[in-house]
């Protein structure tokens, strides 16, 4: 589930609320979504910001059928409160939202491209739709909404039924723009501050410039027991990761070295085409590997590896830059590694550094 902001926001229409929970129903922790952030004294219903992908700012809308009048490029005339009234179209509104959110985050240097063809410009998209939660696809084509607003960034009734669908939606809207394989740390940081500024202030009354996820993984790296029989591999897209697993499990297998397979992920996240599962599963099929006799492959989510490690040869466990709380290392990593679970060998992956990365290395480094 999406991280929300504010975690109980009082919605002033039904239809972002509508919104709202879609979003938390369709949307992996991954993402941080906003409810009415101040960008600049303007409010946008909703932005959306992922590491991987970028930010979308979602303009959402309950009109009906019976609601809309009149509908042209800059405005349109509706039926509100038993009258006819003017509004901005939608779409507008929330290119404004995007070009305001550009000159605000464009003033962080570690933000912006500083050489290339793209030299000034963001790192990362920033991209803009329209929700039209009581308007079906039919709806749209009827109204001629489609002719105001590009099709590809709007988005209907039957799109927030479908998680798939959704994802998918929102994976062609940011990818219109350009792609990119994932902010740092640190630039994640300067991005939630300008959406959404958060300044700790500590009992003297001192502004508190530490992270306290930093200083629980500080804490952490002082313990010093061994972990046994695992490796740490990264890479720099998810691609070349999984690639790289399904041809070590095609070794491990054309070797005889392990008949009992088991690949874990922490989260099934969407992925620009599909999910983590699917993906493996493609390579995994394509390989031949999923239908290989004396061969048992399993795909679990790491929640449930505990279950059913404990007959496994070789255990790979990909993606763990995903784990972004100290409490889901804990309680789900930690005691597979530490070997209170599952005893044989462990390879880790991960497609970009991470704090759990970070501490890993070094707690594997001193064995």
């Amino acid at each position: 589930m999406a991280y929300i902001i504010p975690e109980c926001p009082t919605f002033k229409t039904r239809g972002e609320e509508k919104l709202f929970n879609a979003l938390k129903a369709n949307l992996d922790d991954l993402w941080t979504v906003y409810y009415e952030p101040v960008i600049n004294g303007k409010y946008p219903d909703f932005i959306l910001f992922h590491e991987y992908y970028g930010i979308l700012i979602l303009e959402v809308k309950d009109y009906t059928t019976q609601t809309i009048l009149e509908i042209r490029k800059d405005y349109w005339k509706i039926y509100s409160q038993g009258k006819e009234v003017s509004i901005k179209n939608p779409f507008s509104q929330a290119i404004e939202y995007r070009n305001e959110l550009i000159n605000l985050l464009s003033k962080h240097k570690e933000l912006v491209e500083q050489a290339g063809n793209f030299q000034g410009k963001l790192k990362f998209p920033v991209a803009v739709g329209c929700v039209f939660v009581d308007l079906t696809a039919s709806d749209i084509i009827n109204l001629c909404i489609d002719q105001v607003i590009p099709l590809g960034q709007l988005f209907c009734m039957e799109d927030l039924e479908d998680s798939h669908v959704f994802n998918e939606k929102i994976n062609g809207i940011m990818e219109k723009l350009f792609t990119i394989n994932s902010l740092s740390r640190e630039e994640a940081h300067i991005v939630k501050q300008v959406i959404y500024p958060v300044i700790k202030v500590n009992y003297s009354g001192q502004v508190d410039r530490s992270c306290k996820e930093e200083q629980q993984t500080g804490k952490e790296e002082k313990e010093r027991k061994e972990i046994l029989n695992v490796q740490l591999i990264s890479f720099e897209h998810y691609v070349d990761e999984f690639y790289y697993v399904v041809d070590r499990v095609h070794h491990l297998c054309q070797t005889g070295a392990a008949r009992n397979i088991t690949i874990a992920y922490p989260l099934n996240r969407f992925l620009r085409r599909g999910t983590v599962k699917e993906f493996i599963s493609d390579l995994l099929k394509s390989r031949g590997l999923l239908a290989k006799r004396g061969l048992t492959l399993k795909l679990f989510e790491l929640e449930q590896l505990s279950d059913y490690c404990r007959s496994t040869d070789y255990l790979f466990i990909v993606d763990i830059n995903s784990i972004r709380s100290t409490a889901v290392y804990e309680r789900q990593l930690r005691p597979i590694i530490e070997g209170k679970i599952y005893n044989g060998p462990i390879m880790l992956t991960a497609n970009k550094p991470s704090w759990l990365t970070k501490k890993l290395k070094n707690r594997l480094a001193q064995r």
